[in-house]
């Protein structure tokens, strides 16, 4: 009898514990509007897991603190005593979550929303305190049910009181068309190449080498620098603050997938980290499907469509890229590059190989588009290296792993190496095209690390034994700016992933949003230029339309 008391009160633990998860996640999906109930079906759906997890720490704990003291404890079936210590013990472990959380999903919370969230904190933070306090007092000091009352009247402000908060988020506003100004004709162009994965790591000393010419030109004739992003490190979120100019909290789209809950119509873009809550689809809990973000804001190749001019953007990402046999033309090229390893079969080098044809085929089709249209923005995306470095990292950088086999990185320490060469071939290749009027930019939003002890552990846990970099905790990406009007040999530092497009839309002489989280590096430019060129703003692009002059 004594343990379905114990576990009664483990239950209502682990219940409320679910219901502090079932907060956060309110907390960080910034787009879901709130309803009544939602939390309650959400902690209820999290007591499947979370929170009989938690039931059963409630009851090795209690029985583990009555062995070791040899306390003879009363419990009834609704412990006051149980239930306030028990409350207060997991709102300090929901804490510790709730900040990692709050650190990593910073970037989302915009417009007062981190006040909103500190109060949150600190309200629970001194929920907590006062159980322990009132706990303590009530047993070593002078028992009294008053504490057991005031613990729980302050139990119900404070629930209600996150609560509110919760409520109190600013919904996504709809877009006024305000005014439309008419300007000159653009006369500039602009090239973008998005090259995910790239790192001064390995650019610096390939550079110092010669083994990447065109890399060397681009920082000896151009400014360049470390491009710093933000967490979560995300494509979408990351591509979509770099068109915008603007952090998630402003522009909305924070995820590329969704998460379905059984029982729960709303969307759900975002789930905590940090305590493996994606893995509830092994188990059946939880589905991933593809997300329908909400209406973007106007972004660069809206202001161009709306501007009328011309632009051809090519290469995005695929959730799951279908494996396609090379052509004729594509395998000469990867010989070019790979002929040492030309018979190898293994199945990580099969996937730098299948990334080597996707980027080498895009490259080709976008450079014809981009040569029989001639438009005044282009843009092309390659990931190919990324995938080369999560899996190969380890034989480029084998004393930050342990022991791999000398074989193994003799016969894989250059595949990183080679596969910027080819990165550098395509730059060179586009260089050599380069008009007067043209600016050309190479970036990537962020760069690359190698996956820690623990990470690595968790990998080999879910079968991934072979990933060996990541870049979730944003490492700096690189970007290099090259054009007439772009200062020389000239490294920029504390250049922002939201800087790069209010930047280009000054170089093209096109105003600049003061709504932006970004700024205009005038550093990037030369004197000359700035002199002549001052900057021109207009409250937002969402007000504003800016059109050809015809």
């Amino acid at each position: 009898m004594k343990f379905l008391r114990v576990l009664a009160n483990s239950l209502i633990g682990g219940f409320y514990f679910c219901l502090l998860l079932a907060l956060l996640v309110a907390d960080l999906n910034i787009n879901l509007v709130l309803r009544p109930f939602v939390l309650l079906k959400l902690a209820a759906f999290l007591m499947l897991s979370y929170g009989l997890l938690m039931t059963l720490a409630g009851l090795c704990v209690y029985y583990i603190y009555h062995f070791i003291t040899g306390k003879i404890g009363r419990t009834g079936f609704i412990s006051a005593s149980f239930l306030m210590l028990g409350f207060s013990l997991l709102t300090l472990v929901f804490l510790i979550i709730f900040r990692e959380n709050y650190v990593y999903f910073s970037s989302f919370f915009a417009a007062g929303l981190p006040t909103l969230l500190q109060i949150q904190m600190m309200a629970l933070f001194l929920l907590a305190t006062a159980g322990f306090v009132f706990h303590y007092r009530h047993h070593h000091r002078k028992p009294s049910r008053f504490y057991f009352m005031a613990f729980f009247v302050l139990f119900g402000i404070v629930m209600g009181l996150v609560f509110i908060l919760r409520l109190s988020y600013p919904r996504l506003a709809k877009p006024a068309k305000l005014a439309t100004i008419e300007a000159e004709a653009i006369e500039k162009k602009i090239t973008i190449f998005a090259l995910d994965g790239l790192s001064l790591d390995f650019i610096l000393p390939l550079s110092s080498e010669r083994k990447l010419p065109n890399f060397t030109w681009l920082m000896e004739g151009g400014s360049w620098g470390r491009l710093e992003n933000f967490t979560p490190n995300e494509f979408s979120v990351l591509d979509h603050s770099f068109n915008t100019g603007k952090l998630p909290g402003k522009h909305r789209l924070i995820s590329e997938v969704q998460y379905r809950i059984p029982g729960i119509r709303d969307k759900i873009e975002i789930v905590p980290r940090f305590i493996l809550f994606r893995q509830l689809k092994r188990i059946g809990l939880l589905k991933v499907l593809p997300n329908d973000p909400p209406p973007p804001l106007k972004d660069l190749w809206k202001i161009f469509e709306d501007y009328g001019a011309p632009f051809v953007r090519e290469g995005r990402p695929s959730a799951e890229p279908t494996p396609v046999p090379m052509n004729p033309k594509t395998e000469k090229l990867f010989l070019t590059f790979f002929k040492d390893l030309q018979f190898e079969t293994s199945k990580i080098f099969s996937r730098v190989k299948q990334a080597f044809s996707r980027d080498s085929e895009a490259e080709e089709k976008a450079w014809q588009i981009k040569t029989e249209t001639q438009p005044r923005l282009f843009s092309l995306f390659l990931d190919g290296l990324n995938t080369a470095e999560t899996y190969f990292y380890k034989y480029s950088f084998p004393d930050s792993f342990g022991e791999i086999r000398q074989e193994e990185i003799q016969k894989y320490g250059p595949v990183i190496e080679k596969y910027y060469q080819f990165y550098d071939q395509i730059i060179g290749k586009h260089l050599a095209a380069l008009k007067e009027d043209e600016l050309l930019v190479v970036y990537s939003p962020h760069g690359i690390e190698p996956l820690p002890f623990w990470k690595r552990l968790v990998e080999w846990i879910l079968g991934n034994a072979s990933v060996s970099s990541y870049h979730e905790e944003a490492p700096d990406g690189v970007i290099f700016f090259y054009g007439k009007d772009i200062a020389r040999g000239k490294n920029i530092e504390g250049l922002k992933l939201v800087d790069v497009l209010p930047s280009l839309l000054y170089s093209l002489g096109l105003p600049v949003g003061k709504d932006m989280d970004g700024i205009v590096r005038g550093s990037l430019f030369l004197p000359a230029f700035t002199e002549e060129n001052p900057i021109f703003y207009i409250t937002s692009y969402e007000d504003v339309n800016i059109r050809n002059i015809k």
